[in-house]
């Protein structure tokens, strides 16, 4: 029997629930992705908040710069979390048991996103309201945060796919562990993330010019200062819809090749 939107629906909010209890009852495993953004963000702050940037930056202060690349960057280096629960799930014996139920197999990846869309938009009114607290100034109000809340959770559940992709590939463990975090790495600082496109290095700067980071960094900066955001946006949305799309498919069919 082929699986229905609505079965697809209803095990994947089981499987999302499941790893949310699995968050409630060890609230250790919350350090990394709740504390970790925060001190980043301070300490980025802290350490590059008054150095002085020109007016073409779009911004009125490098902090209103520098924040949004932190959010973005704390996006990027909390999706591998993804690809490393799937792959212990994989490895771990889980996966059979999710293969003997009547559940399609596309619910696994996706409860598995629901439950991190939860984290990722925590993540993001926390680093907002500490944000705010270092001089971030959102000046398009509820519906500025509102937007950008989006724009965190979007780019961080886009990025999960990836690495839930990348780490079936690899289907080690510990072998993921070190790879995953070397693109993250890099897509972060080959972007606008901290410095605008020409201040980057010459060779740099086509690369960085087309990283989807570039993108949503700056379109979080137009949600806060209302400036142009449609060329962000559809650079974004065409990143997310064809990564979501792709690695989706393919990550479906690793884990049914895994389990």
């Amino acid at each position: 029997m082929s699986a229905t939107p609505a079965m697809v629906l209803r095990d994947s909010r089981l499987i999302a629930g499941r790893h949310l209890r699995v968050l409630r009852r060890s609230p250790g495993r919350m350090i990394y992705p709740l504390v970790q953004p925060l001190v980043l963000l301070t300490l980025f702050v802290s350490v590059f908040g008054n150095l002085a940037i020109s007016a073409q930056s779009g911004a009125g202060s490098y902090r209103e710069y520098l924040i949004p690349g932190i959010m973005v960057q704390n996006a990027v280096l909390t999706s591998p979390v993804t690809g490393l629960a799937m792959i212990r799930d994989a490895v771990s014996g889980l996966a059979d048991r999710f293969r003997s139920l009547p559940m399609p197999r596309s619910s696994v990846l996706i409860g598995r996103l629901g439950s991190d869309a939860i984290v990722f938009s925590t993540q993001a009114v926390l680093m907002l309201a500490v944000g705010g607290l270092l001089g971030f100034k959102v000046r398009t109000g509820p519906a500025g945060l509102v937007g950008i809340v989006a724009v965190t959770v979007g780019f961080g559940v886009t990025m999960a796919v990836t690495s839930a992709w990348l780490a079936l590939v690899l289907r080690d463990p510990e072998t993921a562990e070190r790879v995953l975090f070397f693109p993250a790495i890099a897509l972060t600082f080959c972007s606008s993330a901290f410095a605008p496109v020409d201040r980057l290095a010459g060779w740099l700067q086509p690369i960085a010019k087309v990283n989807p980071v570039t993108a949503a960094a700056e379109l979080i900066r137009s949600l806060s200062s209302s400036g142009p955001a449609a060329a962000p946006l559809l650079q974004l949305g065409c990143w997310m819809a064809g990564l979501i799309t792709v690695c989706g498919f393919f990550a479906v069919r690793r884990w049914q090749a895994v389990s």
